[in-house]
C-alpha cells in the first residue's frame, strides 16, 4: 500500500527526477540521494522508502508522460504547486492499482450522482477497499490501522489537488485544473485511446473532471500550441504535436 509510504511528495519527485536528468543513471541518483537526505538528517531507511515509491511511479509511466527527464522542466512550467500535484497525481494513479480502483469508484459515483458522491469519509474509503480484489480473487490482507493509514495518504493527495480544501475536510469537489496538468492529461488520454480520447478522456476522468467539464476544457485545449484540431463527422477532434512534451517543457505549447 505504497499510499502509506509516502504522498505525491510533489517536491521530492522534481528533486528525483532533476537528479535522473542530470546523472541518466539510477545507481548514481541513489547514492547522491541518500548521500544528501543523510547530510540532512533523514534516516536512510525512510530515504530509500521514499526513493524506491517515487522511482517506481516514474518508471512505470509509459508513453502518456513526458519522458523522466523532461519531467522536472514540465513541473517548473506549472504555475504554482497545486500544479506540480495534479500531474504528479496522473502517476500515482497510472502507477498503483489500488489509487486506480478506489478512484474508480468514486469516478463511478461522480459520473451517476455528481459533486456530492465525493465523500472522503474514513468509513466510506474503507468500504470501497473492502470491494477490492487482487488478480487472484484474494482480498486485501492489511490491518484496519494500516487501512486507515492509506485513507490519509488518498486525502492528503487529494488535498494536493485542490478535490478536498483544509486538513479537516472530507467532502470534494472536481477541483480547477491547471494549464499544464490539463494538457498531461490530454496527452495521457490520446496515449490511451487515440483519435477517439474525447469521448472518454481518462486523464480529465483523473483529475475528477466529469462529463459536463469535458467540453470547457477542450475549448482551452483548442488555444494551445501543442495541439490540432479539426472537425469531422460533426465532432471536433484533438490531437497533440510532434515533441508535444519537449515543447511543453520549453513552455511553447
Amino acid at each position: 500500500m505504497a499510499l502509506t509510504r509516502c504522498g505525491l511528495q510533489t517536491k521530492r519527485t522534481h528533486e528525483i527526477s532533476s537528479l535522473y536528468a542530470d546523472e541518466l543513471d539510477w545507481t548514481s541518483v541513489k547514492d547522491i540521494w541518500y548521500d544528501e537526505r543523510v547530510a540532512n538528517r533523514s534516516s536512510r531507511n525512510s530515504s530509500k522508502s521514499l526513493l524506491i515509491a517515487i522511482r517506481a511511479r516514474l518508471q512505470s509511466a509509459g508513453e502518456g508522460f513526458p519522458s523522466i527527464p523532461l519531467l522536472p522542466e514540465v513541473l517548473d512550467q506549472c504555475r504554482n504547486e497545486r500544479d506540480q500535484a495534479q500531474v504528479l497525481f496522473l502517476y500515482l494513479v497510472n502507477h498503483d492499482g489500488l489509487a486506480r480502483y478506489v478512484v474508480h469508484e468514486y469516478l463511478r459515483r461522480l459520473m451517476k450522482q455528481g459533486p456530492s458522491a465525493l465523500d472522503f469519509e474514513t468509513d466510506t474509503v474503507l468500504n470501497i477497499l473492502d470491494e477490492f480484489r487482487d488478480k487472484a480473487g484474494e482480498p486485501l490482507e492489511y490491518s484496519e490501522s494500516t487501512q486507515k493509514r492509506w485513507v490519509q495518504g488518498l486525502r492528503s493527495a487529494l488535498r494536493d489537488i485542490g478535490v478536498l480544501e483544509g486538513k479537516t475536510e472530507t467532502s470534494g469537489q472536481p477541483p480547477k485544473v491547471g494549464d499544464v496538468p490539463l494538457q498531461v492529461a490530454a496527452y495521457y488520454s490520446w496515449a490511451q485511446n487515440g483519435d477517439e480520447w474525447l469521448t472518454k478522456p481518462i486523464g480529465w476522468l483523473y483529475l475528477f473532471q466529469s462529463k459536463e467539464y469535458w467540453e470547457p476544457q477542450s475549448k482551452r485545449l483548442a488555444g494551445y500550441e501543442g495541439w490540432t484540431h479539426h472537425e469531422a463527422r460533426s465532432r471536433v477532434w484533438f490531437e497533440p504535436v510532434d515533441d508535444f512534451y519537449t515543447m511543453l517543457a520549453e513552455g511553447s505549447a
